[in-house]
């Protein structure tokens, strides 16, 4: 699967690495709890730390980095076994932030229903170094797709009316799909395609926390859409967009806002020891 994806890149990487501009590089990650990052958001309480995690292989943490992407602190979900977490994103729920880390890879195609896992995000206060959300604080939000398995490894939170939109990954066109976040529920949501885009591979998705601006990002292409003043998600993504210039990572598979909505960062996994950085980009 690695040797693939960096084919994949080569090919694509020739054809655009001079087209790409040059991104603020912040840090190079060191840490060897993260060798496959996958997904990233911004830390709530603080400026300059985001909160990261791996896919498949690691259990179900999450890990705080500062802004030279140095490892801060280690976070567990008590009780809960993950298979392939892919993305994580933010909520505000009655002025509550909250984390969904999302286990929703699927690569093999034999899963049928995903999990999100939703939790207040935890607070760092500078001197931990290991800390455990307990398994009774952890929300699980189980889904199915209603017409047959998928990978998705991309997923955000409309922060206007707190709707869940996940994009699938290896379909021909990715898809999108959609289900409401509140209220919470036990039941198996079964969802519907929505939406296909006009590409594929989608690996990473964000919206700013007004709900402006959405990002999509697949292994070669950083593309944005702003939303007009009263427009739903799929009436935006169904309109034109723009392809931001973008520096070919190893395995990009993780995009992000900033809190203020200024800059946005990508971060890559470390396939076969490459290196890997955190980088921020102006839009």
């Amino acid at each position: 699967m690695k040797i693939m994806y960096l084919l994949l890149l080569l090919s694509f990487g020739l054809s655009t690495a001079a087209l790409a501009q040059q991104p603020h590089k912040l840090g190079k990650l060191t840490s060897s709890k993260l060798d496959e990052v996958s997904g990233i958001i911004p830390y709530a309480f603080k400026p300059g730390y985001f909160w990261v995690h791996n896919d498949s292989g690691d259990d179900a943490s999450i890990y705080l980095i500062d802004s030279t992407a140095n490892l801060k602190l280690t976070v567990s979900l008590e009780g809960v076994n993950v298979v392939d977490c892919e993305d994580i994103a933010r909520v505000d729920i009655r002025g509550e932030s909250y984390l969904i880390l999302a286990d929703m890879g699927n690569n093999s195609g034999k899963r049928d229903t995903l999990s999100l896992y939703l939790f207040k995000e935890p607070r760092y206060e500078g001197n931990e170094v290991d800390i455990q959300v307990k398994r009774e604080a952890i929300q699980q939000l189980r889904f199915r797709y209603k017409d047959h398995k998928r990978d998705a490894e991309a997923l955000f939170v409309d922060p206007k009316d707190l709707t869940v939109y996940i994009i699938s990954k290896r379909d021909f066109k990715s898809t999108v799909f959609s289900f409401p976040l509140v209220p919470l529920t036990d039941t198996v949501q079964e969802l519907e395609p929505l939406l296909q885009l006009p590409f594929t591979f989608t690996t990473a998705a964000d919206i700013t926390t007004d709900g402006r601006y959405i990002l999509i990002k697949n292994l070669k292409s950083i593309i944005m859409w702003e939303r007009k003043s009263g427009a739903g998600i799929i009436t935006t993504l169904k309109q034109p967009f723009k392809e931001i210039p973008y520096e070919i990572e190893p395995q990009g598979e993780a995009i992000c806002f900033d809190l203020t909505e200024r800059y946005f960062y990508t971060i890559s996994e470390r396939p076969l020891g490459l290196d890997a950085y955190l980088y921020r980009y102006d839009y």
